[in-house]
């Protein structure tokens, strides 16, 4: 069975290889813990790490690095004219390693190659790998294991058209560790049974196309292809397939020539194919099928002093969990830009559904136990304002306000653990859904100091209230971020970067039948040093100190992190 499933493998990437690779726009704040973000990317996130013409596809599974995120999705710098020196991005090198360990004996590896096979297309290799040995103390065995494998072609022009296209297969291993062991009145062998290995294994492809030509009076495409196919240890899987095509035709129907309009429509069409985990009843599982259209048309016009998008996004569904067939919200957005362009007034109202994919919440939450029913998200209406300036162009600044008004929102809670025995992972996660408000306050700032110091801040109030559970579960009230980094020489860089989380809610797994209880979990603090030193152009040395006062908190309840680890190793480009 494993000859057969590494040979499909093979074949799928061999087979796939005119497709390219997959991206994520999601602005996060980076702590020491994520599970989509790898510790790889953001150590090797420094001026002088190659950008290749492809991307490596994130870990979607990362026990040990459970990502801090907004959920507000701040835009770093303004659409404005900003010229900071270290915003440049490098010039693509064919080759590039990197190599390192930690101090919990965790080995990191990845591998980059960019080349060029004729003068229009262009192949990408990945290889990535990232594992800790070292379990947490008091815990049950908590060692986890990342691997990624993507290869891509990318044609630079054929026909006015681009073309991108990629394969990939994602393997991670972790356990589900939250047992302490020193509360644990059951045997090894009952333990090592509720606390099992979990694996998921994914394959997938990525296709894009998209229009070349900038000329007027002409219709631009752009279209993209997704697939993948996920498969765990403990018996949950899900094929998914989504294709979006965007349409076009920009023309001077008023206005001076530097400020056309666009007239277009998007499409989008997702079918997602679910199959729960089952422990020991396996006839229990059944398939959960869901099919979602999108249509959003628009207009789009702009002059010296405004930009303006109206829109209307209308979508039908079929066999969605708790909601209707058909919904139309708006699509609306707008700026009004004033001071020569120097400061931005933004809002826009918004809406619309989406259903939840499984490898979606195992992404953002690797404990669940996999036995769950997947619903839609349903935004019944959203707002943004603010305003964006650059004023000084060593200074950005962003404060912004948004609301929401959400169906069917997620939240995670432990299953009932009342009978340790029946199979499924102790202290495993599922999901409820429940309807919500949410109005968050926010500000980030970006300077630029002496072209040799660079402070990135962020901070953000949410308060979010669920109509039907006690608190919105592992949503924080208050969130913050700073980063700083210095280039102290041509060869020496540092940085520094800290880490606050506040307001975190979780539910205690329920016991015979009884509701589980309230916990506020403790606030976070998560300080992180890291320092680069070039000894030549093709080779770096790094250090890496991570969660530096050892706080152990919690992102899911019984999920303690593991603290302090120092990184070292090489980037070397060739």
């Amino acid at each position: 069975m494993k000859v057969n499933r590494l040979f499909l493998i093979t074949l799928a990437m061999v087979c796939g290889m005119p497709l390219f690779a997959q991206h994520n726009e999601e602005v996060t704040i980076e702590g020491t813990y994520r599970p989509k973000v790898n510790k790889v990317d953001k150590i090797l996130m420094q001026a002088d790490s190659p950008q290749p013409s492809y991307v490596m596809p994130s870990s979607e599974v990362n026990v040990l690095e459970i990502e801090h995120r907004f959920p507000l999705q701040l835009e770093k710098l303004s659409a404005l004219n900003y010229n900071g020196k270290d915003l440049q991005a490098p010039s693509a090198t064919k080759n590039f390693l990197m190599a390192g360990v930690g101090t919990r004996l965790s080995p990191l590896f990845l591998y980059k190659h960019n080349s060029k096979l004729t003068k229009t297309l262009g192949i990408g290799v990945g290889i990535k790998h990232f594992s800790s040995w070292l379990g947490i103390k008091d815990y049950a065995p908590s060692g986890f294991m990342n691997n990624d494998f993507e290869i891509g072609l990318n044609s630079s022009k054929y026909n006015n058209i681009q073309l991108n296209g990629n394969v990939y297969y994602r393997n991670d291993v972790y356990h589900y560790y939250g047992v302490n062991t020193n509360q644990w009145s059951g045997s090894e062998a009952l333990l090592e049974e509720v606390t099992p290995r979990q694996a998921y294994n994914t394959i997938g492809t990525h296709l894009t196309m998209s229009s070349t030509s900038t000329r007027s009076r002409e219709l631009l495409h752009q279209a993209s292809f997704d697939y993948h196919y996920l498969f765990s240890a403990l018996h949950a899987h899900e094929h998914a397939a989504e294709l979006q095509y965007g349409l076009s035709y920009v023309n001077n129907w008023w206005g001076t020539k530097n400020h056309p309009q666009k007239v277009g429509v998007d499409v989008d069409f997702l079918f997602d194919a679910f199959r729960p985990s089952w422990f020991n009843d396996p006839d229990a599982a059944i398939t959960q099928s869901q099919t979602w259209f999108e249509l959003a048309p628009f207009l789009e016009m702009s002059d010296d002093y405004y930009r303006l998008h109206l829109g209307l996004r209308t979508d039908v569904a079929a066999k969605l969990v708790n909601s209707s067939r058909m919904s139309i919200r708006p699509d609306l957005n707008g700026s009004l830009f004033v001071m020569d362009n120097k400061v931005e007034f933004y809002a826009g109202l918004n809406g619309g559904r989406r259903p939840y994919t499984f490898t979606e919440l195992v992404a953002e939450n690797p404990f669940l136990s996999g036995d769950l029913t997947l619903g839609v998200k349903n935004v019944r209406l959203g707002f943004d304002g603010g305003v964006r300036t650059n004023v000084m162009n060593t200074l950005d600044l962003h404060l912004g306000v948004r609301y929401r008004h959400t169906d069917n929102d997620l939240f995670y809670i432990q299953h009932d653990m009342s009978s340790p025995s029946s199979g499924m992972p102790y202290n495993s996660f599922g999901v409820v859904y429940d309807e919500t408000q949410m109005v968050s306050v926010l500000a980030d700032v970006r300077w630029l100091a002496l072209d040799k110091l660079t402070v990135d801040a962020g901070f953000a109030y949410t308060n979010c209230n669920p109509t039907e559970q006690a608190h919105p579960w592992y949503r924080p009230s208050t969130e913050g971020s700073l980063k700083v980094g210095y280039q102290y020489s041509d060869e020496l860089s540092m940085s520094a970067s800290f880490l606050y989380q506040g307001g975190l809610w979780a539910q205690s797994g329920q016991a015979g039948g009884v509701q589980g209880a309230a916990v506020h979990l403790p606030n976070v603090y998560d300080f992180g040093l890291g320092a680069d030193y070039k000894i030549q152009d093709e080779l770096t040395v790094f250090a890496k100190l991570e969660n530096l006062f050892h706080q152990k908190y919690q992102l899911y309840l019984d999920y303690p992190v593991t603290g302090i680890e120092f990184f070292a190793g090489v980037k070397m480009r060739f």
